[in-house]
């Protein structure tokens, strides 16, 4: 059997090129829920794709910015202090939110 084989990145190009012209990006690493079946303490999963992306950590989740803004959208709807607004007053709240978020570019590598 051979171990390159079995191994998830046999090819360490991408993530090397990432880190090498990124070195100031921290890595955030996502598992998906096939990358752990229970069995065991750790188990081997296939990193899919790395790629740099701006996320925020919002209610403990890491979001992009669309995901983010769907999110203010559905927190503050129910919200009386944005209750009298129209659509388009509401949006512009929102887009003044997403503005002044600190969003963090990172080096990404989804798992599973």
């Amino acid at each position: 059997m051979s171990t390159k084989k079995d191994c998830s990145l046999p090819d360490t190009t991408v993530l090397r090129e990432l880190i090498l012209n990124n070195p100031e990006l921290p890595v955030l690493i996502f598992c998906g829920e096939e990358s752990y079946t229970g069995d065991y303490n750790y188990n081997q999963a296939d990193a899919s794709k790395g790629e740099i992306e701006e996320l925020i950590l919002y209610d403990n989740k890491w979001m992009t910015e669309d995901e983010y803004r769907e999110g203010l959208a559905d927190e503050f709807s129910d919200e009386d202090e944005y209750k009298d607004l129209s659509d388009e007053e509401f949006e512009k709240m929102i887009d003044k939110k997403v503005a002044e978020a600190e969003f963090v570019k990172s080096i990404v590598i989804w798992v599973g």
